[in-house]
């Protein structure tokens, strides 16, 4: 049915595997199902593309893009990888042609115009669909599209007798940033943050996880100090996987056509992420 719409949509559904997820229990894995939904739905959907190129028929039809993601094994970061599955999903999009059919009419009789029908097009709610995949375009915005980078922070006490073999904690609650942690990992942290930055090195989102304020020095907190630190982080890992992903598509993407699924973002993922 037509939308009454100026821009297009984009829908996200997650699907977790009973055995992708560290709880067996199907409440626990729909809970996490919804989190890393809405979480990259807030970090990530509104910077995919740009939606107003979705338009086919302004006030009538719009592209609806779902993005199904099945997981069926994860042993880092599940918000990172989910959006790394959607970059590259988004590199590889391509929208048929379509263009909306005109009706022509006799607008005036032929009293009223000495016998020469007088004759005015309009859009109609018909549009015509082109299947040929050579005729396909590529939404503005793809190229841009971001990427989530997930900073944990592990607190180090220095009271008892922790081996600490990396450096010496001086800060009773000095913290251990990791990027793409593991589950256990995770569970460990005392909070973490996302943030979603395009290849251009801008910031499009930051979501922060539990309840607790950016300040104190409690467990689920973050310092101020420690902001500019995991902002760096972040940007320095975004930027290292940009690089290996040219890298990788300068390698493996030349010569191949728009309907070859084994492309070069195909590849990366195989063998950075198994």
């Amino acid at each position: 049915p037509p939308f009454i719409r100026s821009e297009g949509m984009i829908d996200l559904n997650i699907d977790i595997l009973p055995y992708a997820s560290l709880s067996k229990d199907r409440k626990d894995i729909r809970k996490e199902e919804h989190e890393v939904t809405s979480t990259l739905s807030h970090l990530l959907l509104p910077h995919l593309l740009n939606r107003n190129k979705l338009v086919v028929l302004k006030g009538r039809y719009v592209w609806r893009l779902n993005i199904d993601i099945l997981v069926t094994h994860c042993d880092g970061s599940l918000m990172d990888a989910c959006s790394m599955a959607i970059f590259g999903a988004m590199q590889n999009l391509r929208l048929p042609s379509v263009v909306p059919v005109e009706k022509v009419d006799n607008a005036a009789s032929n009293a009223q115009t000495g016998g020469a029908g007088g004759k005015k097009s309009r859009a109609s709610d018909e549009i015509m669909l082109d299947g040929d995949i050579a005729n396909s375009v590529c939404p503005d915005g793809v190229l841009d599209c971001p990427i989530v980078i997930t900073v944990c922070l592990i607190p180090l006490n220095a009271d008892g007798d922790v081996n600490v073999n990396v450096r010496r904690v001086k800060k009773k609650n000095d913290s251990v940033m990791i990027f793409d942690a593991c589950r256990q990992e995770e569970l460990c942290a005392s909070t973490k943050i996302s943030m979603s930055i395009d290849g251009k090195g801008n910031i499009c989102g930051i979501h922060k996880y539990g309840s607790s304020s950016v300040l104190g020095d409690s467990l689920g907190n973050i310092k101020f100090d420690m902001l500019p630190q995991i902002q760096n982080v972040a940007l320095s890992c975004a930027e290292n996987l940009y690089v290996m992903m040219k890298h990788n598509q300068q390698e493996n993407g030349t010569g191949k056509g728009l309907g070859n699924s084994e492309d070069a973002y195909a590849n990366f993922f195989k063998g950075q992420f198994e």
